[in-house]
């Protein structure tokens, strides 16, 4: 199989359990969720229902996309969009508590770390993308993160993410992506915002 022959589409409501199961085994050896969330045995299904919160919240702006069986996901936010807006973060609350409890606070800190130095240029950010680890390797992160570049180059647009990995950084590069800094958590981990322009 190469990057051409995976299917991908806009994911819809009807796929937000499929999705979030999917990014959750993708991120569930990320270092910022594994500091966020460091119980092993709670971990999986923390994660489903923070990526089922991320997921619901980007739906309205039809830029969630999956390949056919679920084995890459990319959640985009469009230009002009990037914030989580308050009303959120209060709507879900309840859940956010249960998956994070006592660590919430850490978790609203980094995003507010996150936010503050996030680029106001109008932009298309990948907000998350997972693959799936049974299907890693095998063309379906490529693809699915091709899909949206077109996109946006087309437009004209640049684009934004923070890498999670610094192993993911070498591949994020190839995508046409620089590293632009560093955001490092207290006592945790480091993610690493890149931005790429437009070709």
């Amino acid at each position: 199989m190469t990057g051409r022959d995976v299917t991908v589409r806009n994911a819809t409501r009807a796929d937000t359990a499929a999705v979030s199961q999917s990014l959750a085994r993708a991120f569930y050896d990320d270092p910022v969720f594994s500091f966020f969330l460091p119980d092993e045995a709670t971990r999986l299904k923390k994660l489903e229902s923070v990526m089922g919160i991320l997921f619901r919240l980007g739906l309205p702006h039809e830029s969630c996309y999956t390949t056919a069986q679920y084995e890459s996901v990319t959640l985009w936010r469009p230009p002009n969009e990037w914030d989580v807006p308050f009303w959120a973060y209060i709507t879900n609350g309840p859940k956010l508590m249960s998956a994070f409890g006592r660590g919430l606070p850490r978790v609203l800190s980094t995003m507010d770390r996150m936010e503050k130095i996030h680029p106001h240029e109008p932009h298309w950010y990948l907000q998350t993308i997972g693959t799936d680890p049974a299907f890693q390797g095998k063309g379906y992160g490529g693809a699915i993160m091709r899909h949206r570049l077109a996109v946006a180059d087309e437009a004209h647009l640049p684009c934004y993410l923070e890498s999670s990995k610094d192993t993911n950084i070498p591949i994020y590069q190839n995508f046409g992506f620089v590293v632009t800094g560093e955001i490092k958590l207290p006592d945790g981990p480091t993610l690493w915002p890149m931005w790429r322009k437009p070709r």
